[in-house]
């Protein structure tokens, strides 16, 4: 975990109001605080430059580009992977260290997984009668993609809306919930899993921390233990973990995804589709 993040969990509580915006814009979006100056990020957040430096010094820095060093080399993990990138000789474009960077998250990842941990998680997928996919604020974008994309292979997925109302009631305890809990955990997706656990249906989890709310709720975790918690380093790996669980489901089928897709095809083309 980088130290920035360490401070923030460490010095949260005793930050006020004003100085607690700022370390949740911050954890939410390290990007501004790498790339613009002091003053600009204020104005992101809605507060004065003084109150972006007073969170500095409230977590421990001397100044703001004190923290905005180390927010630049921790962002994209660079920092742990400089070392693994060092047999490179030449300097590297950003845009290609960043991939490479990429590269060694989802390596490190797969070599940390158990095969017989995504066999099982690919075999509840196969059998569950009706899928329900989980994700809140930056965690969103990945439950749309990964609903989707389990309607094309074998249908019977739901995306969680929080604001229709429509919770698990008609699940059954042959059904799924898969959960999505990033950094800042949210409420709403915890509830739900504990919902699901008591009504005996199967949780799968993918989350950033050991420690992390849903670890004690899940009946299985995929843990990415990531050095910081920055969803610009955690999406290429939780999209390439769903891309292998996806592949995995695929297999089993006598004709992998195609019943489905082209179903799909013939019944949306001609209202959302050029071609």
């Amino acid at each position: 975990m980088s130290n920035y993040i360490s401070r923030i969990n460490t010095q949260y509580e005793e930050l006020t109001k004003g100085t607690k915006k700022v370390a949740d814009f911050l954890m939410r979006d390290p990007t501004a605080f790498a790339t613009h100056p002091a003053k600009k990020v204020g104005e992101f957040i809605g507060v004065s430059e003084t109150m972006v430096l007073r969170f500095c010094t409230a977590i421990g820095y001397g100044g703001f580009s004190d923290l905005q060093t180390e927010v630049r080399e921790y962002i994209f993990d660079l920092g742990a992977n400089k070392t693994k990138m060092a047999d490179i000789q030449e300097p590297l474009p950003h845009f290609q260290e960043v991939m490479m960077s990429d590269q060694i998250n989802i390596r490190d990842a797969a070599n940390s997984f158990k095969e017989e941990d995504f066999e099982m998680a690919v075999e509840k997928i196969y059998q569950a009668d009706e899928i329900l996919v989980a994700g809140l604020h930056a965690s969103f974008s990945m439950a749309h993609w990964l609903s989707y994309t389990l309607n094309l292979l074998r249908g019977g997925a739901a995306l969680y809306r929080p604001e229709s109302g429509a919770g698990l009631d008609r699940f059954s305890d042959k059904s799924m919930l898969i959960v999505f809990s990033f950094y800042r955990y949210a409420m709403d997706t915890i509830m739900l899993a504990e919902e699901a656990k008591e009504r005996g249906i199967h949780v799968l989890a993918i989350t950033d921390s050991p420690t992390a709310p849903i670890t004690k709720i899940a009946d299985q975790l995929f843990v990415l233990n990531l050095p910081a918690k920055s969803i610009l380093q955690t999406v290429p790996v939780v999209y390439s973990i769903l891309n292998a669980l996806l592949a995995g489901v695929s297999l089993k089928q006598a004709n992998p995804g195609e019943s489905r897709k082209n179903m799909f095809i013939q019944e949306n083309s001609k209202k959302f589709c050029v071609k």
